[in-house]
């Protein structure tokens, strides 16, 4: 089942949930192995209401799910719920996202840091086995050698609202470039036609003429023939008189 489809179970859920319901929902959605994208349970008229109550860490540990790191968690983690094991396997995939998306080469250096993952060995056997293979959340090459992961792809994240209005702006420049390009490729493709048909119309005027020339030396030879013919008939006549 993909991650759109359990999503949209989960919310269905939460809408006729509340309460316990409601944080028992949000565990089990953190730890889904499926499910890396949370911002549609946040927008839950029902999980809303948690704020403000008794259980407003249980939709703080929801947001940390949606935009946070492992870092956040440590960092606020007397104020949150405690994290299963495959919750924080979860956090720790998502934080990897967060990183490979901001850059495409990321030493180990900082994996380890960020993950709190003490050796090189075992941070190479989380990267392969949770977000290479059974985590599909990124893509890349691990570069022993240089000691970095190398970037390829990565799963995208929820973007927090107040984030929205800067994504919105890079988007309209991103799409401004590409019209940008796409004229400059039409004003391309015009003259590279355009250069294709006179040149197509020049090969046509050189293939006329040179029928044209052909066809005058044929012309010439034939009446040099003839001439020579006139010429053989007239020192025949002139022999037979003599």
């Amino acid at each position: 089942m993909d991650q759109d489809t359990k999503i949209q179970q989960y919310v269905l859920l939460a809408k006729g949930a509340r309460g316990r319901g409601l944080t028992d929902l949000i565990a089990t959605a953190s730890a889904d192995p499926a499910i890396f994208g949370f911002g549609e349970l946040l927008d839950v008229p029902s999980i809303k209401e948690l704020q403000g109550t008794d259980l407003a860490p249980h939709y703080a540990l929801l947001q940390l799910f949606a935009y946070g790191t492992w870092a956040d968690y440590l960092a606020n983690a007397g104020s949150l719920p405690p994290l299963s094991p495959a919750q924080q396997l979860k956090l720790k995939q998502l934080t990897v996202a967060s990183l490979a998306a901001c850059d495409k080469v990321l030493p180990y250096a900082r994996l380890q840091s960020a993950l709190q993952i003490g050796s090189v060995r075992e941070l190479e056997d989380f990267l392969i086995n949770h977000c290479f293979y059974s985590g599909l959340v990124a893509a890349g090459k691990l570069d022993q050698k240089q000691g970095c992961l190398q970037v390829y792809d990565v799963l995208g994240r929820d973007v927090r609202p107040e984030q929205l209005p800067e994504l919105t702006r890079r988007m309209g420049a991103w799409i401004s470039a590409g019209e940008e390009l796409l004229r400059a490729i039409e004003g391309r493709v015009s003259y590279t036609s355009s250069a294709a048909e006179a040149a197509r119309a020049h090969r046509e005027e050189l293939e006329a003429r040179v029928e044209e020339v052909k066809r005058n030396i044929k012309a010439e030879a034939r009446a040099n023939d003839a001439l020579l013919d006139e010429g053989s008939l007239l020192d025949m006549m002139e022999e037979e008189r003599l």
